[in-house]
């Protein structure tokens, strides 16, 4: 059985989300990786990237499906 409860969020998704180009969301992807210290290699979770955006994240997951 699939796992429906997902942590993290990658940029092609967020560009679909948030209307912008897939190298923009990159760039927002870094810039939440510096606010809150993670490193480069690490993953963007949804509860970050809906804190960092402003989006509700219950919103944000609902898109995901």
């Amino acid at each position: 059985m699939k796992n429906k409860s997902r942590l993290c969020i990658y940029p092609k998704e967020a560009a679909l989300i948030l209307g912008r180009t897939e190298k923009h969301t990159y760039r927002i992807f870094q810039a939440i990786r510096d606010c809150y210290g993670l490193k480069s290699n690490q993953y963007v979770s949804i509860s970050l990237f809906a804190d960092y955006t402003g989006l509700p994240e219950e919103e944000i997951r609902k898109l995901l499906l």
